[in-house]
């Protein structure tokens, strides 16, 4: 009878615990998403070992992350009502007088409605001179305005929906990108970028007329007869042309033209544009010799450009330059190439260092549940431009989330106390 009574007893206890097993397994998994089933041609066994961990953070990250913020909506209002064209008193008078702005918050004001002032003047000034914009690997314009102010132009080599095979830094650039990318910083509340916006010029009216003698060398009549630009840049060649659509219009990126004594430096992370492998894609502890010959700012700063190039996917950032002691973010062109690839070892000084300001985590962790790519929608609503597919805006959501991924890999393996820095 006593044995009895102790099997009994055993095997209630052996239910007991295999059930308080389940409800824990149960309770800590509701709401959680497994990244295979969102990583496409995701093959674990083939990552490294940073890698596994930051999607081990993935699949077990809080379902807060995925959830709008309410106090972002406040952020959102501000934005919009500094980018509303509606706004718009005096174009001309915007562009000459913030064109020098001294100010070491920001590159360029953008508060009060001043962004889409800008912008609005960006888009439709009279353009007085068009020349080549040799420095550079890729074909880009330079414009002179009324009021003598001067823009970059990049035309559009590809549709939004063109889907960009190869390395990361495959292809030309991409005029939608450098758009999308302006909103994209300032919604991060990185204001070191120059402001960006789609024009359109049309080939007979505003290009041809004001052409200098080295832009009408640099152009070529197509099959049917338009004039076409390959223009002059390290890689231009006479057979790779843009030529203006139907309606004798080339679409681009205007980009706000920075005359200002930027410093150039190479990047610590750059690529090799090779098969070889550089010395931070081989050593998990690279981030200790940047510190040893950078300072701690800069490389929180590098940090947070790695965050911005991850989201658009630009692998290509190989120099940066320097005004007033921070990064300013130029050169965004080679962004929304594949909606179908997440090269997390863009994100290398982030995982490498593990360190943030504390300011610019606190501003990031508001953009979740969709926030971040809505205000992008909403900004280029109000210039009236359609920057990217749903995949791309889909993308850069599911980014954002491996972001969030890698800030919870750093404070498991180092604690928040040394991950958040107060730069105060």
């Amino acid at each position: 009878m006593s044995m009895n009574y102790a099997f009994g007893f055993s095997l209630f206890l052996l239910i007991l615990v295999g059930l308080n097993v389940y409800f824990f397994y149960t309770m800590n998994t509701v709401g959680k998403v497994n990244p295979i089933l969102n990583v496409r041609g995701f093959k674990s066994d083939l990552l490294p070992n940073i890698f596994k961990d930051i999607y081990n953070h993935l699949n077990y990250l809080p379902s807060s992350y995925r959830h709008k913020i309410s106090k972002f909506s406040l952020i959102q209002k501000n934005l919009l009502q500094s980018f509303n064209i509606s706004n718009v008193n005096n174009v001309k008078y915007t562009l000459h007088n913030y064109i020098n702005w001294p100010r070491e918050e920001s590159l360029f004001p953008y508060r009060n409605g001043i962004s889409g002032q800008m912008l609005s003047a960006m888009r439709s000034s009279t353009i007085v001179l068009v020349d080549n914009a040799p420095k550079g690997t890729q074909l880009k314009l330079l414009l002179l305005l009324e009021g003598k102010h001067k823009l970059y132009f990049k035309p559009k080599r590809y549709k939004l929906d063109t889907i960009i095979n190869g390395n990361i830094y495959a292809g030309f650039d991409r005029h939608n990108s450098e758009v999308f990318a302006y909103y994209l910083a300032m919604i991060m509340n990185f204001t070191w970028i120059a402001p960006s916006v789609i024009r359109k010029l049309h080939l007979q009216r505003d290009v041809l007329p004001v052409a200098t003698v080295g832009l009408k060398k640099a152009m070529v009549k197509n099959e049917n007869g338009s004039m076409c630009i390959y223009g002059k840049c390290f890689y231009c060649k006479i057979n790779e042309t843009v030529c203006p659509d139907n309606n004798g219009e080339i679409e681009g990126a205007a980009i706000l033209y920075l005359d200002k004594p930027f410093r150039v430096n190479k990047s610590p992370w750059r690529r090799s544009y090779t098969t070889k492998k550089m010395e931070w894609e081989r050593d998990d502890d690279f981030c200790k010799k940047v510190l040893a010959t950078h300072s701690r700012k800069r490389v929180l700063n590098l940090v947070e450009v790695s965050i911005f190039d991850f989201l658009i996917q630009n692998g290509d950032r190989h120099h940066y330059e320097v005004y007033k002691d921070r990064i300013v973010l130029f050169d965004n062109g080679k962004g929304l190439g594949n909606p179908a690839v997440d090269e997390l070892d863009i994100l290398a000084p982030l995982y490498q260092c593990c360190m943030l300001p504390l300011t610019t985590w606190q501003h990031l962790e508001l953009l979740s549940g969709g926030s971040l790519t809505e205000t992008i929608k909403l900004l280029a609503s109000l210039q009236g431009e359609k920057l990217a597919t749903e995949d791309h805006f889909k993308a850069v959501e599911r980014r954002l989330l491996k972001f969030y991924a890698t800030i919870q890999y750093c404070i498991g393996k180092h604690g928040s106390a040394k991950v958040f820095v107060n730069t105060d």
